[in-house]
């Protein structure tokens, strides 16, 4: 399966909408850390795209450092993120040298993975950079919520028109996603002249069963305890 990495589609990302999912992820994670009865947690930030979730939890005492391999998401990060740490970076491979409370990866990222092994390395690097008794939270799609990508949708807005169109095969719990998109970038002159950006992104994601994966990074040395829930 393809690596998935942003090109144009990430500058218009967040005007698109898809930071949304964001607001509900920094919620339940304030909610986590105040759960922890902790206010200045390190958290290290797997596939943080734009930094929506650092954005959001800006006025927080949490710490972040975020990676990503889309240098175009980076730049989007860095912009709304004054004096957060963004590297450019695998979250399949990424070594930092140092422990955070929490590791995280948000918004359907561990689907990008394309394999089992892509994934058994993804929590190697997460259990890798994790403090004695840290936390890992990640979401994914089961085969069923990937399937919800077979779909053709049109979107138009006043800014923008948007054309999904999405196929799920399901004997290799795999969706394949195209998303074009035209964006009005007008200046707003008086020649009255409409502007539209054009860009065109496809977008690979796959379930995998977690339970296969999970087998590869148990360590008898340190126990790992597995919690999860679909919501």
């Amino acid at each position: 399966m393809k690596t998935n990495v942003y090109g144009d589609f990430a500058c218009y990302y967040d005007l698109l909408g898809w930071s949304r999912f964001s607001k509900i992820c920094a919620q339940r994670l304030k909610n986590f850390v105040r759960f922890r009865g902790k206010g200045d947690e390190t958290i290290l930030d797997l596939a943080c795209g734009t930094g929506e979730l650092e954005y959001r939890l800006r006025k927080t005492k949490l710490r972040f450092v975020g990676v990503d391999m889309s240098r175009r998401m980076l730049k989007q990060a860095r912009g709304k993120n004054k004096g957060v740490k963004f590297i450019h970076g695998d979250m399949t491979s990424v070594r930092l040298k140092r422990r955070f409370n929490i590791v995280v990866s948000f918004f359907d990222s561990v689907n990008h993975l394309g394999s089992i092994a892509a994934l058994c390395k993804m929590f190697k690097t997460a259990r890798i950079h994790l403090r004695e008794r840290g936390f890992f939270i990640f979401d994914m799609l089961s085969p069923e919520g990937l399937a919800g990508w077979e779909l053709v949708e049109i979107r138009r807005k006043p800014g923008y028109t948007l054309i999904i169109n999405g196929f799920y095969f399901p004997e290799r719990t795999l969706a394949e996603i195209t998303i074009e998109g035209f964006v009005n970038v007008s200046s707003g002159d008086s020649s009255g002249k409409t502007t539209y950006k054009h860009f065109l992104q496809k977008i690979y994601e796959r379930s995998c069963p977690l339970d296969l994966s999970l087998i590869h990074i148990s360590e008898p040395t340190r126990p790992l305890y597995i919690s999860y829930a679909v919501f």
